[in-house]
């Protein structure tokens, strides 16, 4: 993944990394730090995975069903002195194509993993400053992905993510786009169900992840 190793070899994201968890030593709720940072990568990424997975085994069945009805309509009927096996021939299984073709996974995986490593980049700002760390991230992240010559055509949804990720309500990101896997693995990857700070917490319990999903 070339611009996630740029990133975790910038000293900038490094220095702000130890920073965060120099700052949050202390902290008896949820952390920033960079293990955090790599939970939401990889539970974004197996998240968007099972969904790809789930969508082509639909697409698959349908196809298998669909071929199956043409096998039985080929054994008995015949249109215009044509057989039916052309309308088999025809339908190209287009879902089992693009499921195969994974000529672009790795810059996929690539644009997930560089917008989880910042989604939390702006905490040490908001410790310093009071200001929010969305709104910090979104300037430092910028700086970050231009230094790193991140493709300008990855960049307005990493930033949008950056700027939106931290509220709890993931059913706002549009589903199945990586807004959405982000949010869901930021709040996913917290376990509530072992935290001594729960009494006291401010996520509501019905909020509370209470089981591990991945």
């Amino acid at each position: 993944m070339k611009f996630t190793e740029k990133l975790l070899k910038h000293p900038e994201f490094l220095q702000l990394q130890k920073r965060v968890q120099e700052m949050e030593q202390d902290r008896m709720y949820c952390h920033h730090e960079l293990s955090h940072a790599l939970d939401v990568c990889r539970m974004a990424w197996m998240m968007y995975l099972e969904d790809e997975y789930r969508t082509h085994l639909k697409d698959h069945w349908q196809k298998t069903e669909t071929r199956a009805h043409v096998n039985a309509l080929e054994n008995n009927m015949t249109i215009a002195g044509q057989h039916v096996t052309d309308m088999q021939n025809d339908n190209v299984d287009y879902a089992e194509e693009t499921y195969l073709n994974a000529d672009n996974i790795q810059e996929k995986k690539d644009q997930f993993y560089v917008t989880g490593l910042l989604h939390d980049i702006g905490r040490v700002a908001q410790y310093e400053t009071g200001e929010h760390h969305s709104v910090a991230g979104v300037r430092i992240a910028k700086k970050l992905l231009m230094e790193i010559e991140y493709p300008t055509e990855w960049m307005k949804e990493t930033l949008q993510i950056v700027g939106v990720h931290h509220g709890r309500e993931e059913d706002e990101g549009e589903l199945y786009t990586m807004e959405y896997y982000i949010r869901r693995a930021d709040h996913l990857s917290r376990n509530c169900f072992f935290c001594e700070a729960s009494d006291s917490c401010k996520w509501k319990k019905e909020e509370r992840n209470q089981t591990i999903c991945w």
